[in-house]
């Protein structure tokens, strides 16, 4: 259990990548996380127009022009739902969304002179727990809450959740887990398998 919750842990930090055939990058998080979508780039070059774009209809969201040195952020287009949580590195462009929603997960395109990339973000609900209180002769099912998982990764030499102690509970922390472990498993016989294509 303590090393599932260890995996569980490391997918909330670092957020699962990978690529598919089509050379779209797969990032996955957990809601209220932050996440960064990197250009590749180790600093801009003078001459560079980047935009950042998101969704089907390719609303432009971002847009740094170097040699103007402008950085435009449209945080209200979209109704807002990227208001106050885009940030931008001021050396390679990379975008980060802070405090990630559900509703920001879609396709976002990275578009400059030299580089396209494209970038599928799915953002996950937190899972919900079943919170038990007893009394004398049983226990008795509440409510759910969203569990806050930087509560549960802390190091504890034993973990307990809310008194959860369901076995739905740990299914769903382990089917999580699991999903993690294998976007992670994907992502190293990809590059295994790039490097011997290379070699």
């Amino acid at each position: 259990m303590v090393i599932k919750l260890i995996l569980l842990c490391l997918w909330h930090l670092f957020g699962v990548f990978g690529v598919d055939a089509d050379g779209v990058e797969s990032v996955s998080v957990l809601e209220g996380d932050s996440v960064s979508l990197n250009t590749g780039f180790t600093e801009m070059m003078d001459d560079d127009l980047i935009l950042w774009r998101f969704g089907s209809e390719n609303t432009l969201i971002v847009q740094i022009n170097v040699m103007a040195g402008s950085m435009t952020l449209y945080e209200d287009d979209l109704g807002g739902i990227f208001r106050h949580r885009l940030k931008l590195d001021n050396q390679t462009g990379s975008l980060t969304i802070t405090n990630t929603r559900t509703e920001h997960t879609g396709l976002y395109k990275l578009q400059t002179n030299s580089v396209s990339k494209n970038f599928s973000l799915i953002v996950y609900a937190p899972l919900a727990v079943p919170v038990t209180s007893s009394n004398s002769s049983s226990a008795v099912v509440h409510k759910c809450e969203h569990p806050n998982i930087t509560e549960l990764c802390q190091t504890h030499a034993e973990v307990h959740v809310n008194g959860c102690d369901s076995a739905e509970a740990v299914i769903r922390l382990v089917v999580t887990a699991l999903m993690g472990v294998a976007a992670g498993a994907a992502v190293v016989l990809l590059v295994n398998d790039v490097r011997s294509a290379r070699g």
